[in-house]
Parts: structure tokens; sequence; C-alpha cells
């Protein structure tokens, strides 16, 4: 008997095979389609980390694409915006910043605390992790004049041809370019026709595309049968679905460490060396050169505590702004609560970097008890940079209390880079006081300016967990593909939780609503929703009863075979195709458990 059912599962295989000899994508394909993660794995990770690259190591993606940035000191580092104030927990232009500075600052954590201490990685870690794992590179260089300098570094980690020559790179043209990897030519998404694709193809060189804020899986399937060669996503995982393109990482790989933060304490055992090191120390801190005084601040973290607390307290009454800025930044890394007191002064001060560099220091101070003190300069504070400063603040301590005050600041802020800070720190607080005004910035609809912001918003609901499924069920009715996109991701990420609510939306009005529905039950993987889906594959909608074949596919359970089995001659190509790659995922999957 068990012969004979592994006859039938293999006769359906092969009519699959025989009934769509040229769209199947699951089983394999002659031309080989390279995805490249945007950044990294975004739905999940901070962006240019290397938890992000590890990440994308793990889902098997070809290649990640990176930004790359100068420092002050020339370092060339990995940062997608002019400043580090949306991804680090510090403040400034990369530009205008040291890499030692740059070092000393948490860039995962915003993305939530299973990141804390990530760093902004360097360009030449990024290669060698790149290199030991056999990843592909494209990189956007973010600024003029750095393209030799790249191309260097490059060639320096033997890592050419892994490297493709892409924007301001291929606009430079070095004389060896034939050493480096493929050569792109992008084609915009509402540009691609086979005619162009076979140009391209003709003059020996690769079609390249971008598949941004969209997890559109019918896109891909159709980008890759047409001949697309390499694509940019945002969604690494489910262009990894969609190809089957299953790695395993290769046990010889070694994994790579983040490179240590500078900041050892130094025990010394010769008090007066100590003391005169640190007379030497603050007298640089107050020199003219700013770079200078920057460095002085930085070697004052490794000495001991009881030398440096007190000298750095008197510089705060020095009247030099750079001064008292270098001082505060400097308290902030001692690790010594009892000098929050001393700072609190500070958020009233004139100068705008003085109140910005005071709200970060109290942050990683972990000084709670300077709660009540930034909520009430929260009210009152009028520059926008400040106010960022101190949500982020509130955030990071996670205080209850201050919930009430974030909230009123969104309801009221018009600008939304503060309002992105108050949704990251009601995010971190978990307060279920801020679901509603969380769900209203989801469904905005208030243009690239809010974009940020509400996808922050999906993320934060998630973070509260349970308590804000009904929210984000409810977001999955909205008529804007993005809002769904959103909030199917945070359901996801929240996960079996979730499977009942998503249960009963599968008999929503809007198709729309069911299709991302079935998807996101596909990507929990919950087995209490396969009789569901069954029912979702009579849907009268043939884009939601595709979603649930894929879905049924993806949970595995053999009991969906025979109504799957009945799809694979359906009028819509999509169910048809769906249908197959479903039998063929849940046959392959009780052949490995057999």
């Amino acid at each position: 008997m068990k012969y004979l059912k592994s006859l039938q599962f293999i006769s359906i295989i092969i009519s699959s095979f025989i009934i769509f000899p040229a769209i199947r994508l699951f089983a394999g394909e002659a031309h080989k389609v390279e995805i490249i993660a945007h950044h990294g794995v975004l739905e999940d990770v901070p962006e240019n980390t290397f938890a992000a690259f590890r990440r994308a190591v793990e889902l098997g993606v070809e290649g990640i694409e990176i930004d790359i940035r100068q420092t002050k000191d020339n370092q060339l580092i990995l940062m997608c915006d002019e400043t580090i104030d949306r991804t680090t927990d510090g403040k400034g232009r990369v530009d205008q910043l040291l890499y030692a500075e740059i070092q000393q600052y948490d860039a995962g954590s915003w993305r939530g605390a299973e990141f804390r201490n990530e760093q902004v990685p360097l360009l030449s870690d990024v290669l060698k992790f790149c290199k030991i794992n056999n990843l592909k590179l494209i990189l956007n260089v973010k600024q003029t004049c750095l393209e030799k300098q790249v191309l260097g570094m490059v060639k320096a980690n033997e890592m050419s041809s892994q490297v493709y020559l892409w924007g301001t790179l291929r606009n430079f043209n070095p004389e060896d370019a034939e050493l480096f990897g493929k050569e792109l030519v992008y084609v915009s998404p509402e540009e691609l026709t086979e005619e162009k694709l076979n140009r391209i193809h003709e003059e020996k060189k690769y079609a390249f595309t971008s598949l941004l804020n969209s997890d559109n899986r019918k896109t891909l399937k159709n980008w890759a049968s047409m001949g697309v060669d390499v694509i940019l996503v945002d969604y690494p995982c489910v262009a990894m679905d969609v190809l089957n393109i299953n790695r395993q990482i290769v046990s010889s790989k070694k994994p790579f460490k983040n490179r240590e933060i500078n900041r050892p304490r130094l025990e010394a055992d010769n008090a007066s060396f100590v003391q005169e090191k640190v007379k030497t120390l603050v007298k640089t801190m107050a020199d003219d050169d700013s770079d200078k005084a920057r460095n002085a601040a930085s070697a004052m973290m490794v000495l001991p505590q009881r030398y440096t607390v007190s000298p750095l307290l008197k510089l705060l009454q020095n009247k030099r702004p750079q001064v008292k800025q270098n001082a505060v930044w400097t308290l902030g890394f001692c690790g010594d609560k009892s000098t929050a007191a001393y700072l609190h002064s500070l958020l009233n001060d004139k100068n705008v970097e003085v109140r910005r560099e005071t709200a970060l220091a109290l942050k990683r101070l972990g000084a709670t008890q300077s709660v009540p003190i930034l909520i009430e300069t929260l009210k009152t504070e009028k520059d926008q940079g400040v106010k960022y400063d101190i949500a982020r603040a509130l955030g990071g301590l996670g205080d209850q209390s201050a919930v009430y005050t974030l909230i009123n600041t969104l309801m009221k802020e018009k600008n939304w880079y503060v309002k992105s800070a108050c949704i990251e720190a009601v995010g971190h607080i978990g307060s279920d006081k801020a679901m509603n005004i969380l769900f209203n910035i989801l469904i905005t609809d208030a243009g690239e300016d809010a974009a940020w912001a509400r996808t922050k918003a999906a993320w934060a609901l998630s973070a509260i967990g349970e308590k804000s499924i009904p929210l984000l069920t409810n977001a999955l009715r909205d008529n804007e593909e993005a809002t769904r996109l959103r909030a199917g991701w945070a359901l996801t990420k929240i996960g079996t939780p979730a499977v009942k609510s998503l249960i009963s939306s599968l008999r929503e009005i809007n198709k729309f609503t069911r299709e991302r529905v079935a998807q996101t039950l596909g990507w929990i993987g919950d087995e209490r929703a396969v009789n569901s889906l069954l029912w979702a594959l009579k849907d009268e909608e043939p884009s939601v009863v595709s979603a649930a074949a894929w879905a049924l596919g993806r949970i595995g359970n053999p009991a969906a075979l025979s109504e799957l089995q009945s799809l694979v001659n359906n009028e819509n190509s999509d169910v048809r195709e769906n249908a197959a790659e479903a039998v063929e995922r849940i046959v392959a999957n009780k052949e490995r458990k057999a």
C-alpha cells in the first residue's frame, strides 16, 4: 500500500510538470536568478548590520546591497543616511564624526532588544564576512569621490569577482573592470520587457531590477521566467521561497565576530599617573581642535570612574557648548547613574546640541530617575532634534509613566521625524495604551514622509503582542496594499497567537484582505489553519485560491493533497502553478519524514 501511495504521489508531480513545463520555477530552472538582499533582511533585523548579513546567509541569498559613507577620519562605514540618527542611538552627520565615536553607538536596539550592541560595520569587515560566506556585493557609494578608495579596498581583500560594479562605481570605469563580477544593466520594473532583456543578454550583460516595498510573489515569478538575472528585494525570504533556492551554510565557514567596542576599563595601580593623565585629557577636551577634544573624551572612557567623574562634572560648568557637549557625552558612557542629577539642568541649555547630547546620555546611563524631567522637557521643547532624542531616551528607559506624554506628542506633533521616535519609544515600552494611535498611523495616507513612521507603527504593534492582534487584523481590511503588507508581516512576527483571528478574517468581503490573510497564515505555518484554508480553495477569487494553495503547501499537511490536486487543471495559471507547487512541497516533506 505504501508503494502504491508513493506511485500516486509521483504521478501527481509528473502530471504537474507535463501541464506546466514553461512556468515551473519551484523545481529548478536552467536560468539562474540571483537574489540580492536590500541592506540585509529588513522584516527581521536592523539594516546594514552584521545581524542582517548573518540572517541573509541563513536564508541562502546570493548577495547583499550595502550603503557606504566616509567618516571624518576617512574610514569607510555602512550607513544609508547622511546622519546616524535614524539607525543608531547617536546623532550627527557621518562625514563630521570620527569612527572611534561612531563605534561607541548601538546600531541595533532601535529594531529590538535582541540586537542590542550591534555596531556600525566597517566596509573592510563586511568584505571579509562576504568572502568567508561567498556572498556577492552591490556597493551603493553614497558620497562622491570615494570610488577609488572603495575599489582599492575591494581589491586588497581579493573580492573583485564578488563585487558588481554599479552606480558611481560603474561610472568610475576602472581599468581592470573585467576582473569584477557581472556587469549589471538596471531596468526599472515599469520598463521590463522581454525585448529589452534579450538586448541586454545579447550584449553579454546582466539584467538587474528591484522589488522594493513589496513582497509580490507573482511579480517575482514573472521576472524570473522573463529572464531577469539579478533582483534586489526588501523581502528576501519571499524571493527565496518563490524560487525555491534553499541552501545550508557550509560547516567549514567560520562565524564572523563583530569588532570589539574599544571601551575597556583601565585600572592602574599608579594613582598619581592616572590623575596626571586625566588632567591632560581634560585640558585637551577644552582644546579648540574639535577632533583632538573628541579623542580626549573617548580616552577618558577607559580610565577608572573614580578619577574621571569629578573633573567631567566640573567641565559641565564651562561656557563653551562644545566642551559641555563632550563632557556630557563621556559621562553618558561612564555608567555612573548618580551623575544624572548633574545633567538635568542641561536639558534647558541654550545650545541645541548640548540638550540633545544630554537626553541621549541619560538614556545610556539607564537613568530611570530622570524620566519625570524628560517627560516635562518633552512637553515644552520646541526643537525637533531635541524632541526626537528625548523620545528615544524615554523609549530606552522603558518607563510606563512616559506613555501618556508620548501619545500626546504623537497626536499633536506634525513632524514625522519626531513622530517616528515616539512610535519607536512606545513600541519599546510595550504599552497597549498606545495601540489605537499606532493603528491610526499605520493606516494613514500621508505620503512618502510618513512611510517610515507607518512601518515603525506596525513593528511597535507587533512588539506589544497579542493585544494588538485585533487592530492589525483590522488593518488587513485597508484598501492600500502597503498597509496590508505592513500589517501582515507584523502579524507574522506575533505568530501563532494571531492564527484564530486570521482564520476569522478569511471570510472578509475584501478579496485583497482574504489574499493577505492566507499568505500570513502560510508564513506562520500553524496546522490549525489547514481546514479554513481548504475552504478558501473554493473562494470565487482566483488570487485568494492561489494564496491559500501556496499557504497549504507551506504548512505541509498531507490532508490537503487531494484538494490541491483537483486544482492542477484549473483555468487560472496562478492557481494551477501554486497548487502544483504545494503538492510538490507536501510530497517532498512527507518523503523526508518517511
